[in-house]
């Protein structure tokens, strides 16, 4: 479960709070996007705060297998929805016309057929302020709104990764030549974020696969504890990678269809390219199965040793 507040401002900005921890994965871009679409205003209007408890009192700082946009991003969806309907009916008031009549862009509402006509959505927050005078029985003041969301089930996002190798069968050295994902992601809020997050996820996996290992002497010391010693793999050992989304798949249980993705790049790495040495070194034939990584070319040379007179 999350929850997010979002609240219009006498100055027209929009403030949103979020419970949801964020490390990086462009959580302000998006769920300013999904609130601009809803009240119609500029990206740039709109203040994202997350993780901070003096501002939102329920939430947590991880995020619990990529549930950022599908979960705090249907909370600020919800919340944003709400408020919208207090900007309509507030503003039909104001024109004393029917809601279907109004148009909500560009950080005001106008008149459908009248441009000229229009109310500033500063103005109506001034409006909204139950200070000014008596509260309406049955209705709630202010533009802003508090709403959690909490999913019936899981909205992971299936798919496949693919690669072609080559193994060197005297040092085991490896190069990818080619290396493609597809995804069941659904609803695409950000195309570079999602984008972001599965080839730094491809990135991760590659280094689970070959290169990150902590290493222990027979003492339990830790033996690799800087980054001089800790291997990663780096832009010379990534490939460029090949990526399609699933935009028809969308997730039944979320409004908006988005499926998380935040863990798609990572996880099918480190499986896929055991199978692929395997089938390079025909290593099947040879009885010999691949069943750990990290796997460098020391350890390949370890396990693959018995096959050597077959």
């Amino acid at each position: 479960m999350r929850g997010a507040r979002v609240q219009v401002q006498s100055n027209g900005k929009v403030n949103v709070a979020t419970g949801i921890g964020t490390q990086g994965q462009g959580h302000f871009t998006s769920f300013a996007q999904i609130v601009a679409d809803e009240l119609g205003v500029d990206v740039t209007d709109v203040d994202i705060v997350t993780g901070d408890t003096d501002r939102f009192y329920w939430g947590r700082r991880h995020l619990l297998r990529a549930r950022g946009a599908v979960v705090a991003g249907t909370a600020v969806s919800e919340a944003s929805r709400a408020v919208r309907k207090k900007v309509l009916k507030f503003a039909s008031d104001a024109f004393e016309c029917s809601e279907d009549d109004l148009v909500l862009a560009g950080g005001k509402v106008s008149i459908t057929g009248i441009p000229q006509k229009f109310i500033q959505l500063g103005e109506l927050a001034q409006r909204a302020n139950p200070m000014r005078g008596a509260v309406t029985p049955g209705t709630e003041p202010g533009l802003e709104s508090t709403q959690y969301f909490g999913p019936p089930m899981g909205a992971t996002a299936n798919g496949v990764h693919a690669a072609i190798i080559e193994v060197d069968p005297q040092t085991f050295d490896l190069e990818v030549l080619r290396y493609v994902v597809v995804h069941d992601c659904g609803t695409v809020i950000n195309p570079m974020i999602l984008a972001g997050q599965i080839h730094g996820g491809v990135a991760q996996g590659i280094g689970n696969a070959f290169y990150e290992k902590l290493s222990f002497d027979d003492q339990g010391q830790l033996l690799n504890a800087s980054l001089a010693d800790y291997l990663l793999p780096t832009a010379l050992e990534v490939p460029r990678i090949e990526l399609d989304h699933n935009r028809d798949a969308v997730a039944r249980s979320i409004r908006s269809g988005s499926r998380g993705a935040g863990e798609a790049g990572a996880i099918p790495v480190g499986p896929l390219f055991a199978q692929a040495i395997e089938d390079a070194l025909d290593l099947k034939r040879k009885e010999v199965e691949l069943l750990e990584i990290p796997l460098s070319p020391s350890r390949l040379f370890e396990l693959t040793r018995k096959t050597r007179n077959m």
